[in-house]
């Protein structure tokens, strides 16, 4: 997760000391990263999933001297900024301490913007620096910046080897000017803290820390020991904290965190980007800076940052130290929810409205939704941004550079949708029954849905308080009236198997009532959307499924297929497990409703004879005819019925050259009206 570092708040003076008393250290790693996967060749070309690096920019820095100026740059720009605190090697008892500085490409493009007899080749490069925690993969600093320097040639010397050298020794150039300006910003951008905390009891083999939320300790924090301990908070409350050993060498008593702004000191839920889409080659790790930048820090939850090439870096630290690593990484746990974000192919199009003038339109559409722990969309958001530029002769923004810009403004504006539209509130349910494995959880407020992931709170007293201790983790069952089931899962402490008495709390972060758990929904899997007729249109389905997400009175489930290029939700959270610094035996259990699923389907065409338009074609009227909806079917993958409605959408000022993207904008106006009907008549129907 990339979250650009805002200034850290000074309040708690007597609780964290500064960076110039947080004794941490620094060792700069080799090698530039985001460069693993294939390169990008063909600049016209896109496609699901697809790389943001050009291949050109691959084949420029594959050259073991520019890899080696970049790396003394880096040092030395790193030295001169932070003197004793950088090292060269990393030991045993400083790791604790120890961050990792790394540079990863984001993005590499080019595209040619033709002036008559000339063309001008832009060139940007985006490239971030992190700070990340060699033993738990947790990034406390995120910074990246972009620099494009075009370049000027004959529109007939586009393919020539002299343009090709011109563009190799520019992306060089960019590469190495990146690699100072954001290394030299780091002294002045970066602030972290220190929290210190002590154990001051310990019940069964869980440890009682002095220190809650209120005092900058909050739950899932990983805490470390001059020794080279290393334990995680399961539960904190206003002051005091439980937390479980990870790694223990010796019996240490004192522990602290470090991190770069007050957002981890709130008592809120965490939650994890797991998967970005994109079509157009997009970089997904800026996507999600724009994204974590926009919510900020006064969402009601924290986005849990992280290093997708966490085990690759580790893998290399440990091969440039000598650094035993097996035992210390991949130890994190999984946060509360998850988020995926689904980035629509930006509709860009020029058309000449004078004899000097075109007008450039750009369309951009975006959504994402919260997951939580089960399966379940708690949360779904879509937003969208519009740009209309008239230029003359040409003299304008590339279309490449105004699709950056409308996307970027679409993804803030999802960004503070997330900021304002979640709010949680903290239910008290009360455990009363146990038999076994399965306990009985009273909730007269439905806040509780069949996949449902919770924690057992067993109440005690530690150091003279009342404290509560996290001792399983379970699974909700069935609803019977008021009376949930559910079913014990795993111990939170392996250490300890204690039972679950009548009395035992389950805490509750939740959004609102979950409704009647019974109907929820979820996309067939195996079955992705069906869109028949000539107009080719990206948009529906993530638009019904919003729809079905955002306004449905019944639970929606993220646990069936996804879109077009989309990975299946468990295989995103496996994939970001393996590569990130979490437990490599994550238990990734989600809920996949089973008595029925959805397929959306899409019919569009054009009435026949419906289209009007005036001599040259520059200004049409059409009828569109659409059928959309979704079919249902049941366990046995038998079709059961459908929901859906069929309208006709009357068009004007239709382009005839322009009409798919046209099209496109004018149903991406339309449907979510037409869409939310089909959702009432599907609550209604049940």
């Amino acid at each position: 997760m990339q979250i650009k570092l805002k200034a850290l708040c000074l309040a708690m003076p007597m609780l964290v000391s500064a960076w110039a008393n947080a004794n941490i250290q620094i060792y700069p790693s080799k090698g530039i990263f985001g460069l693993e996967q294939p390169c990008r060749n063909d600049l016209s070309k896109y496609e699901a999933n697809g790389s943001s690096i050009v291949c050109d920019f691959s084949q420029a820095i594959d050259n073991e001297s520019i890899r080696k100026q970049v790396e003394q740059l880096f040092v030395q720009s790193l030295k001169q900024s932070f003197d004793e605190q950088i090292v060269d090697t990393i030991s045993q008892k400083t790791k604790n301490r120890t961050y990792i500085a790394s540079l990863e490409v984001l993005r590499a493009s080019e595209y040619i913007v033709r002036k008559d007899s000339t063309a001008e080749i832009f060139l940007p490069v985006t490239l971030s620096l992190k700070l990340t925690n060699v033993l738990s993969g947790e990034v406390i600093y995120s910074d990246s910046k972009t620099l494009s320097q075009p370049i000027q040639v004959l529109a007939t010397e586009i393919d020539s080897s002299v343009t090709k050298t011109a563009i190799k020794q520019k992306f060089q150039s960019t590469l190495l000017m990146l690699t100072q300006q954001v290394t030299q910003e780091l002294k002045s951008k970066l602030k972290v803290s220190e929290t210190e905390t002590q154990v001051i009891d310990q019940w069964k083999s869980y440890l009682v820390l002095d220190k809650g939320f209120k005092q900058g300790i909050a739950a899932q924090d990983e805490l470390s020991s001059a020794d080279g301990d290393l334990i995680r908070v399961v539960h904190a409350d206003s002051d005091y904290a439980v937390a479980v050993p990870v790694l223990m060498h010796s019996s240490s008593k004192h522990f602290s965190k470090v991190s770069n702004n007050t957002r981890q000191a709130m008592n809120k839920p965490k939650a994890l980007v797991v998967d970005v889409l994109t079509y157009q080659g997009e970089s997904k790790d800026l996507i999600e800076q724009i994204f974590s930048d926009a919510v900020g820090e006064q969402a009601s939850f924290t986005l849990t940052p992280v290093n997708r090439r966490y085990s690759a870096m580790a893998q290399s630290i440990s091969e440039q130290t000598g650094l035993a690593q097996s035992e210390d990484i991949n130890q994190r746990e999984l946060p509360e929810f998850f988020i995926r974000i689904n980035v629509i192919p930006v509709i860009a199009y020029q058309q000449q409205i004078g004899k000097i003038t075109q007008q450039q339109v750009f369309h951009s559409e975006v959504f994402a939704e919260m997951i939580d722990r089960s399966g379940r969309v708690i949360y779904s958001a879509h937003a969208t941004d519009d740009i209309k530029d008239v230029i003359s002769d040409g003299m304008g923004f590339s279309l490449e550079a105004r699709k950056e810009v409308v996307l970027k403004n679409a993804l803030l504006k999802l960004g503070q949708q997330f900021q304002k539209g979640i709010q949680f509130t903290r239910s008290d349910l009360k455990v009363s029954g146990s038999s076994g494995q399965n306990i009985v959880i009273d909730d007269a407020g439905e806040r509780l849905s069949t996949g449902m992931k919770v924690y057992v709170y067993h109440s005690d007293k530690a150091a003279g308080r009342n404290i509560l201790i996290p001792t399983w983790e379970a699974t909700v069952l069935e609803r019977q009236g008021t009376k949930v089931n559910a079913q014990l899962d795993f111990p939170v402490n392996s250490s300890d198997r204690l039972p679950v008495r009548s009395g035992d709390s389950v805490l509750l972060d939740s959004s609102a009532p979950v409704g009647d758990s019974k109907q929820s929904r979820v996309l067939c899997l195996g079955l992705h959307t069906e869109q028949v007729g000539e107009i080719p249109f990206y948009g529906f389905g993530p638009l019904i499924y919003h729809a079905f997400t955002s306004q449905s009175k019944r639970p929606f489930y993220a646990t069936g297929s996804g879109f077009k290029g989309q990975t299946l939700l468990k295989d995103s959270v496996i994939a970001m497990t393996e590569n990130a610094g979490f437990k490599k035996d994550m238990k990734v259990n989600f809920h996949i409703p089973t008595d029925e699923c959805l397929q959306p389907v899409l019919k569009l065409e054009v009435k026949q004879d419906s289209i009007r338009c005036n001599a040259d074609k520059s200004n049409c009227d059409a009828t569109l005819v659409m059928a959309s909806g979704a079919r249902r079917f049941n366990q046995k993958a038998e079709k059961i019925g459908a929901y859906g409605l069929q309208q006709e959408i009357g068009l004007k000022g239709i382009d005839y050259q322009h009409r798919h993207e046209m099209y496109n904008i004018q149903m991406f106006e339309a449907l979510p009206k037409i869409l939310n009907q089909i959702v009432q008549k599907a609550d209604s129907s049940q």
